[in-house]
Parts: C-alpha cells; structure tokens; sequence
C-alpha cells in the first residue's frame, strides 16, 4: 500500500534514507560525504514539516520504499505554463528490490502528479548510477537535458 507519510514514520524513513545515502557516497566518493545519523532525521522532519514536499511512502508491515515529491508551477514568460512532479528523492530498499514495489511506487507518484494537474513527472540522477537509469528508463522516462561534468 502506498499513503502519505507523517511523523511516525520518520524513525523507517531516516534508515532507508541512510541507505540510499551510502549508495550515493559508494558510487560517486568525490561528490557525496556521509554525515551523521541525526543529520538525517533532522533533514526528514524537515521534509516532513513542508508543506511544499510531500513523501509517499510503500507500506507493507513497514516501510520499504519512499518517494519525496513536490509539484512545481512552470509559468516563465518564455515557456508554457504547465505543473511537474518533481522526485526530489526516490528509494527502494536493497532488500526489496525487484520485487515491483519500486514501480507501485513510481505509479503512486504518476498518480498523485496528474491528480495535482502535472502535465510529466521529473527528476535527477547521477549517470553512473545505473541501475536507477535502468529503473527510471523502464518507468518510462526519458533524458530531457543532459547535464555535463570533466573534473580538473
């Protein structure tokens, strides 16, 4: 089942957050620091506490996965004026992989962006994390802009 998280779930939440964090700094060493454990509740219930960003949440006898989203109003003068779902954080627990609770999850998200009027959901990922390019690209997403890097 996936609802709407609140601060109950901030205990679940800051280990899967940990996780995904580790993965982070695993994968990419130059770009990622580990920082403390209360840094990570803290930021959650900051997250929690917005009304901007919402977490969505996989819940079976305990969270295994989260989504934190937050709808964005496009309304530049040069574009046209449209809403994204934008997935600020999108994790499944190691355990639980491949298990389709990731893809109920983005389904979730797809849901609540089009419920909110979102005409596509976004996001961001760090291209050597491939096997979230693989997931996301089987979700049906596509690169939009391609962000470029040479480290000196």
């Amino acid at each position: 089942m996936v609802r709407i998280a609140d601060i109950n779930d901030l205990e679940q939440l800051t280990e899967l957050f940990t996780e995904l964090h580790r993965h982070h700094v695993e994968i990419k060493p130059e770009t990622f620091i580990m920082p403390e454990r209360e840094w990570f509740s803290w930021r959650l219930s900051e997250i929690l506490g917005d009304s901007g960003q919402t977490v969505l949440v996989h819940d079976s006898g305990g969270i295994n996965a989260y989504a934190v989203v937050r709808i964005i109003n496009v309304n530049a003068e040069e574009k046209r004026p449209r809403r994204v779902c934008y997935i600020d954080c999108f994790a499944v627990s190691e355990s639980c992989r491949r298990r389709g609770i990731g893809t109920t999850l983005f389904g979730a998200v797809k849901a609540f962006g089009s419920e909110n009027g979102c005409t596509s959901v976004q996001l961001g990922v760090t291209a050597s994390n491939t096997g979230a390019v693989r997931f996301y690209e089987k979700m049906g997403l596509a690169p939009r802009t391609i962000q470029m890097e040479e480290r000196i």
